[in-house]
């Protein structure tokens, strides 16, 4: 065999070349790969590329290199894959590329990386990127990363994610920022959350957004808070809730106080709940509003107070009345004392009771 001319072997069939055993491989010449065909280059199997040479891998033609099938180039060793010039791994096709091995996408290098194109890399699998090396992850231009397919972006591992610029994060789509799991979500850091924009923190997934760590969350801006969704606020841990400082409490929505349960209402610091406007108090659900801890209700202020709802009203349990300042029940309407239920009524102390005015007796 490597006593062939040139001329002889390109002569070879396409479906005959298929039948070199890999000892027989191993001792062709560069001059003789070099001469291969396209055809043949077709037809090798991914044994015969295993035993190939990497003298011999490097003189492939790059259109024999796109010649190769999806499983001769899985039979690349990741040692040899890692000598592959970078016009031979730009004439990678996508399908090659989808049919990488782990191994393989683990061995590239910057430089090989560097040539990888778009469509390359919206080939890329879930498994296969995770593969990547964290330097080869960090090394991604913008417009590289951006072309990873929403199904492949949840691969990155947590430490990959820990590597992303921020110029890299800012480039990921609305659709990747939704695909994002809690894990990686967790592993951005504060400077990280900064550079997403609020569209991207509204794509953030509820199960997701709750990824983020309490002190993460009490570094996002102003305009990133007043962008999260409903849905997200109700998803919020605890922990979230009662990280926000006054400056992110005082451009919640209506709409979002009004997504909160019990539990996150409870999870306020009664600074922040001193601090709610009398129109984001009214806007959280009756059915939230029993969730009000007593030392939350003792910050009320008599204007918060005053603008309960008759449906917040009747939802306060006997703990949060007896948990009532007298100037605070002052200011209750006639309308909210008739809506107080009868458990209610009897948490109100006989000396703060005693303070009710004739209005408020007669509307009972």
């Amino acid at each position: 065999v490597a006593a062939l001319t040139t001329t002889q072997l390109a002569a070879v069939k396409s479906t005959a070349i298929a039948g070199l055993s890999s000892a027989q491989v191993g001792a062709l010449t560069t001059g003789q790969v070099a001469a291969l065909t396209t055809g043949q280059a077709g037809a090798l199997t991914s044994t015969q590329m295993a035993a190939i040479s990497s003298a011999n891998l490097a003189v492939l033609t790059t259109g024999n290199v796109a010649a190769l099938s999806t499983k001769a180039v899985a039979g690349l060793s990741s040692t040899n894959f890692a000598t592959l010039s970078t016009g031979q791994v730009a004439a990678l096709t996508n399908a090659q590329v989808g049919a990488l091995t782990t191994g393989q996408v683990a061995s590239l290098t910057t430089a090989q990386l560097a040539v990888v194109t778009t469509g390359q890399m919206g080939a890329l699998t879930s498994t296969q990127l995770g593969a990547m090396t964290t330097t080869d992850v960090a090394a991604l231009t913008t417009t590289q990363l951006a072309a990873i397919s929403t199904a492949a972006i949840s691969g990155l591992t947590t430490a990959q994610v820990g590597v992303l610029t921020t110029a890299q994060i800012g480039a990921l789509s609305t659709v990747s920022v939704g695909a994002l799991s809690s894990a990686q979500i967790g592993a951005f850091d504060s400077t990280d959350l900064a550079a997403m924009t609020t569209g991207d923190v509204a794509a953030i997934s509820t199960k997701a957004i709750t990824g983020i760590s309490a002190a993460n969350f009490a570094t996002l801006s102003t305009g990133q808070i007043a962008a999260l969704t409903t849905a997200q606020v109700g998803a919020l841990t605890t922990a979230q809730v009662g990280a926000l400082t006054t400056a992110q409490l005082a451009v919640v929505t209506t709409a979002q106080m009004g997504a909160l349960s019990s539990t996150q209402l409870a999870a306020m610091t009664t600074t922040d709940v001193a601090a709610l406007s009398t129109t984001q108090l009214a806007a959280v659900k009756s059915t939230a509003i029993s969730g009000l801890t007593s030392s939350q209700v003792g910050v009320l202020t008599t204007g918060q107070v005053a603008a309960l709802t008759t449906g917040q009203a009747g939802a306060l349990t006997s703990s949060q009345l007896g948990a009532i300042s007298s100037a605070n029940l002052a200011v209750l309407t006639t309308g909210n004392v008739a809506a107080l239920s009868a458990k209610a009524v009897a948490g109100i102390s006989s000396t703060n009771f005693a303070t009710l005015s004739t209005g408020q007796v007669a509307a009972l």
